[in-house]
């Protein structure tokens, strides 16, 4: 039996006190880049779990989502919920999927107020609704996409003022049936809708069907990363492969991209996903642009590139979290390297560029170390 005296139950609280004051501060940090340029790390606000996506509307005011089934307003140092969103809910195996996806802010969101939230409802079906953003109240919520399938993970990007698209992630093992390759399921697809949730005339129209409908491209495991070039007008995904296998992919109008039927990854006991080869996956479906062979485990996360922000050596890459290695890394179509930008940072789950050039960063929680909480982090170049 413990006996604690009165000196040593004073010491004990002493210590508790102080643990948790340095828990509960802001941390800032410089690190230091192989190139030699110092940046400077702040934490601007912690505690979650599964910081999921984050879109800016100023300088110091942006949305983000929390997986377990937040959504949260990062004003001047203060960080609220959004009330009126609708229920989301998660499920479990080794680690928590679904929940509060990607959230996205209309391209015209100054005079509209309007913001897009993608995430699995009560029923574990991938759901997008829209609402009008009043402080941190959703007003008007509409559901404008409700599918009857779960989805690992789901990203929005706006191809302009009235059209954006949505991916739909299915990860895991080849299961029983075409999955990805049935344009009867949603899973493994990603689709383009008209700002109200409509389909464009302009969709593809696949073969066997009449008119077209929302599916833009097919055959994808896990697309969690979409960016839309808007000058060269392309959209781009990036994809996990099971083990290994991970890509980068031009999304083209009903192109069919594979998933299962070829893969660069491994099942996960090291057995092959099927026996096509590459040449014969060429003749049937779109290759990546990029993919990462199954030593290389790169887990990607969200997909960015940037011209104009603050860190020059970043511009015109392709920045993604590489979740397997927690680092933020950065694709160069120039001269096709992948660069670690940030070493064992975290795993990061997504970037956002503020007006002022700075970055944003959401990292998951027990990343880098299991002592890390889940937080909102922004980088400034240090002169």
């Amino acid at each position: 039996m413990i006996n604690l005296t009165e000196t040593n139950l004073l010491k004990l609280l002493i210590f508790i006190s102080i643990a948790l004051l340095l828990v509960s501060c802001k941390e800032v940090k410089t690190l230091t880049l192989a190139s030699g340029e110092s940046i400077r790390q702040e934490v601007l606000a912690d505690g979650f779990e599964i910081p999921w996506a984050i879109d800016v509307i100023s300088e110091d005011d942006f949305l983000f989502t929390e997986r377990m089934g937040a959504l949260y307003r990062y004003q001047n140092g203060e960080v609220n919920k959004v009330t009126g969103v609708p229920a989301s809910i998660t499920y479990m195996t080794d680690r928590h999927y679904g929940g509060m996806m990607d959230i996205s802010l209309h391209p015209e969101f100054e005079s509209n107020q309007m913001a897009y939230l993608a995430y699995v409802n009560e029923n574990y079906h991938l759901s997008v609704a829209r609402f009008k953003l009043k402080e941190t109240t959703a007003e008007d919520v509409e559901i404008i996409f409700k599918s009857d399938q779960f989805a690992i993970g789901s990203r929005i990007a706006w191809e302009d003022n009235t059209h954006f698209f949505l991916s739909f992630g299915t990860g895991g093992a080849p299961g029983p049936g075409p999955g990805p390759q049935d344009l009867n399921d949603p899973r493994g697809k990603i689709f383009r809708l008209m700002a109200d949730g409509t389909i464009p005339e302009d969709n593809p129209i696949f073969p066997g069907m009449s008119e077209p409908f929302g599916i833009w491209s097919y055959g994808h495991r896990d697309p969690q990363g979409l960016f839309y070039d808007i000058e060269n007008k392309v959209l781009y995904a990036n994809e996990h492969g099971p083990m290994g296998g991970d890509e980068l992919n031009i999304i083209s109008k009903g192109g069919n991209y594979g998933w299962p039927l070829f893969s660069y990854g491994l099942n996960y006991d090291g057995t092959e996903v099927s026996d096509m080869t590459e040449e014969e996956a060429a003749k049937e479906t779109i290759l990546p642009f990029v993919h990462w062979k199954p030593d290389f485990r790169l887990a990607p996360s969200c997909l960015v590139r940037f011209e104009n922000s603050n860190f020059d050596e970043w511009n015109g890459l392709f920045l993604m979290g590489a979740l397997t290695y927690q680092h933020l890394v950065g694709y160069d179509p120039d001269t096709n390297e992948t660069k670690i930008l940030l070493p064992k940072i975290g795993r990061v789950r997504d970037v956002a560029q503020l007006p002022s050039g700075n970055l944003v960063l959401l990292i998951d929680e027990k990343s880098p170390s299991i002592w890390s909480k889940g937080r909102v982090v922004k980088l400034v170049p240090k002169n």
